[in-house]
Order: C-alpha cells, then sequence, then structure tokens
C-alpha cells in the first residue's frame, strides 16, 4: 500500500548533526504509567496513570555526550571528588532542563526542522507538538521505551527477576567502586565505574537503547505531575502545559536503592545535577503530514 511503501522509506534509525543515533518506534500501545501502591519500593509520586501511545517517534539509543553537547557550545560537566565527569565520551551533565531543551532546537536548526521548542529572551516558554523538530522525550515515551517489554509486559527491574540487587553488572548504579564518593552504594555489586561510564556501554535492552536504568538519570519533556488516571487511556500524553518542575526518569552511577533502581522511579527538578543528563528523541512525519 502507498502506507507500507511511505514507512519503508522512512530510515529504521537516523543520525544527529552531533553523531547521536535514534531508533524509529511505532508502539500502539496502551499501558500504565506509575506503579501499584504494593509494589516494593514504590515512591507516592509514582501515581498511575493510564496512557496510550500511538504516534511514531524516534528516541537516542545513547544518552548525549559531552563531545556531542560540545558541538553546539563549550561546556565542562566537572569532576566529583576527583573522578572527572568530563569525557568526551562520557554522559554530559551539570546541565539545566532548559539548556537540555536549547540543545535539541540546535540540532533542529542545523537539520533544517522546524524547531520544537518555542524560546523568549534564551528561555524555552512553550512547545510545538506539530514540529518534527528534536526535543526530550515525553515521560510516557521514555517509560514505555524502558519498563515495557517487545511482548507487552510491563517490567518492575531492567534485569529478568524481580530480585533485589542484581546478580549480574547490568548498568552503572552505585556500586562499591563509588565508596568514598557517595554515601550509599550496593554491597558486592561493582559495574566497574566509579562515576558516570562512557554511554553505550553495559548491554542494551530489548528494544537495542542503552543505560535507561543507569548511567545518569534523563530529564525528559513533561511539568511534574501528580494527577492519576485509572480511566481511559490519555492518547499520547504530553503532561501539563505549565509548571515549576520538569520530570526526571531513570537512575544513575549515584542512586542504587531497590526504589531507585526500578524502571518506574521518578524524580522532578529544574536545576543542574552531577548525575543528571538526557537523550533526544523526535516525531516522524506521517503520511500526508507537512513539516
Amino acid at each position: 500500500t502507498l502506507e507500507e511503501a511511505y514507512w519503508k522509506s522512512r530510515p529504521e534509525t537516523i543520525t544527529t548533526v552531533a553523531g547521536s543515533s535514534l531508533k524509529l518506534f511505532k508502539p500502539n500501545q496502551a499501558f500504565t504509567l506509575g506503579a501499584p501502591r504494593r509494589q516494593a519500593g514504590r515512591r507516592a509520586n509514582e501515581v498511575q496513570r493510564k496512557v496510550s501511545l500511538s504516534r511514531p517517534f524516534y528516541i537516542g539509543t545513547t544518552e548525549v555526550s559531552n563531545q556531542q553537547f560540545r558541538r553546539w557550545r563549550a561546556h565542562n560537566s566537572l569532576a566529583i571528588s576527583g573522578k572527572s565527569l568530563n569525557g568526551d565520551n562520557q554522559p554530559v551533565v551539570n546541565v539545566s532542563w532548559q539548556e537540555a531543551a536549547l540543545y535539541c532546537n540546535w540540532l533542529s536548526e542545523q537539520q533544517g526542522l522546524k524547531v520544537f521548542y518555542k524560546v523568549t529572551d534564551g528561555r524555552v516558554t512553550g512547545f510545538n507538538w506539530e514540529s518534527f523538530g528534536y526535543r526530550l522525550p515525553t515521560e510516557a515515551e521514555w517509560a514505555w521505551a524502558a519498563k515495557v517489554s517487545l511482548d507487552g509486559q510491563i517490567k518492575i527491574f531492567p534485569w529478568q527477576s524481580n530480585l533485589y540487587p542484581p546478580s549480574a553488572t547490568i548498568d552503572n548504579y552505585a556500586d562499591k567502586s563509588s565508596i568514598g564518593i557517595i554515601s550509599f552504594t550496593i554491597a558486592n555489586y561493582n559495574d566497574g565505574y566509579s562515576v558516570s561510564a562512557p554511554v553505550g556501554s553495559y548491554q542494551a535492552n530489548d528494544k537495542g537503547l542503552f543505560n535507561l536504568s543507569g548511567n545518569v538519570s534523563e530529564w525528559v519533556n513533561d511539568y511534574y505531575d501528580l494527577t492519576p488516571n485509572m480511566g481511559e487511556p490519555v492518547q499520547d500524553p504530553t503532561g501539563p502545559e505549565a509548571g515549576d518542575r520538569h520530570v526526571i526518569r531513570g537512575a544513575s552511577w549515584a542512586l542504587g536503592a531497590r526504589g531507585e533502581l526500578r524502571l518506574g522511579y521518578r524524580d522532578a527538578d529544574t536545576e543542574a545535577r552531577p548525575d543528571l543528563g538526557f537523550r533526544v528523541a523526535r516525531y516522524v512525519d506521517s503520511p500526508g503530514a507537512k513539516q
């Protein structure tokens, strides 16, 4: 069909001008954000919300690295306790949500795409949901990519069992090599890095995406919200229209408690921190759509 021919012409992977690789997904699936009250380690902010994804999107296979971010502008991810966070292949950290969003606009401009973020006086003031430009993933996209397996099952942890801690090296968490840098570490776990590892380290999940469960926590696009929804699923949710904080998803090299290693873990902030980075996403132009 014409539609089949159209999608065949859309590449399965694309690469930004800075070198990030993104994979195409067409989920067409309903699932539940958050976690049930009785799940061990569940936090109060993990209210359950029924959502459904149908709009195809690309999402980065890895976090944005320091080298890729510095294609836009000079940046120093700094160090902690003498351990550098600033290596070219380490994920960029110590960036605010605003900086991550403005980087996405820069990527769009380099490729002639209509920018996703509306900017006034150098600050993001709104979104253009009709844009196919680069952006941060929505919380629903991030959660689907991280916790919904290809067979539709909801995973609590990125490893096979629901036992904590992991019995094998899965990703970069607060391990014994971080003793003296952070206050809590996982006993008998060693991922080989006391702080962040190079992007793309460890094994990808079943969708071919790396480090969604660890290395650095990640900014997503949504403003922070605590409104439950157990009625009809919200189609392609984009979060509140305004707010004072943005959602953060995923654990990091500085986190290791049971609740933090679950794929349902979420936090919120606006400012930078040394274990917080991001990956990029963008919508796919659909048949008949105009850029």
